[in-house]
């Protein structure tokens, strides 16, 4: 694809992101005033103070796991251990169906993925100048944070665990340079879902069908643009199945950690779902629910309203 097309291509992306949000911003009625929508705060100042709190979280969130959180963190890691058993096969399967279109498709995607990640966080930041929304130019932040503590904790990862590509071996060594057990690709489009989705594609209680339609729209979008990214490393032979598993696995985790830490912890989770256990003709219904905390994912209230922010 020449370069025309391939910006095209990136410029279509980055509204597929940037479009759900701003859908999600406006009640099902109609879009909420623009002074409600300016007067929304950022969960944690916009400050280089703020990057310090944010590195101790996520760097130092291992030591301060409960037991559940272990469990959590020990189950992703194991996921990825069966996959080793099965990656010659899985190279194989997607060997056999390569062709020069698919090859071309893939490339293209990929390319226009990873260039529409720096792009999207430029575009929050000037729509949050633009229109006085210190919560976006926050989204921002959070994308350009997830960004480089993943890919940092990915170079760590092919060190610890050093692979080769499948074109080059089927080696596996530990604590060797030139590794490629964690995809940097997969690492970088991962590293931008959680800031999004946990900010701004979340579902509401208070969302009507139209919005609700747009964030599962924005958020099926990212994730099927991340697992573009990983097939594509898998088609060209760059690497096997686990490498792509745990460079989704980093980015993904540590854009959630950083929505945490601007969020005071992960509280503001567990406080959205719940299982809840109701009566039904003939029996019992367990239904997994979602209640957001207010003042987290519903839309902000009113300026002047009851139980709204004061006028500044």
């Amino acid at each position: 694809m020449t370069r025309g097309p391939r910006f095209r291509s990136m410029a279509v992306l980055v509204l597929l992101v940037l479009l759900p949000a701003r859908a999600a911003l406006g009640a099902e009625g109609g879009a909420a005033p623009r002074r409600d929508i300016a007067a929304r705060d950022p969960d944690a100042p916009i400050s280089w103070r703020q990057v310090g709190r944010d590195v101790r979280y996520v760097f130092g969130r291992p030591w301060h796991l409960d037991d559940a959180g272990w469990v959590r963190f020990g189950g992703s890691l194991g996921a990825g251990a069966p996959l080793y058993l099965g990656r010659e096969e899985t190279r194989r399967a997607v060997q056999r169906s390569r062709s020069t279109s698919t090859d071309n498709l893939l490339d293209d995607a990929r390319s226009a993925t990873l260039g529409a990640v720096p792009l999207v966080a430029l575009g929050f930041c000037l729509t949050g100048l633009a229109r006085h929304v210190p919560y976006e130019r926050e989204t921002s932040m959070m994308l350009l944070e997830s960004l480089a503590f993943s890919a940092s904790i990915s170079g760590v990862g092919r060190y610890v665990v050093a692979t080769d590509r499948p074109e080059d071996g089927d080696r596996i060594r530990f604590f060797k340079p030139n590794g490629h057990s964690v995809s940097g690709d997969v690492t970088v489009a991962a590293s931008m879902l959680a800031p999004i989705i946990d900010r701004h594609l979340r579902l509401a209680t208070a969302d009507g069908g139209g919005v609700r339609f747009w964030k599962r729209f924005g958020a099926v979008g990212l994730y099927g643009a991340a697992g573009v990214v990983a097939y594509q490393r898998m088609n060209r032979d760059r690497h096997w199945l686990p490498d792509v598993y745990l460079g989704y696995l980093d980015g993904l985790m540590v854009g959630r950690l950083v929505v945490d830490s601007h969020r005071g912890g992960r509280d503001w989770r567990s406080a959205s779902r719940r299982v809840e256990v109701l009566p039904a003709p003939g029996g019992m219904v367990i239904r997994w629910s979602g209640h957001p905390r207010p003042g987290l994912m519903d839309p902000p209230a009113v300026v002047g309203a009851p139980g709204g922010r004061p006028p500044a």
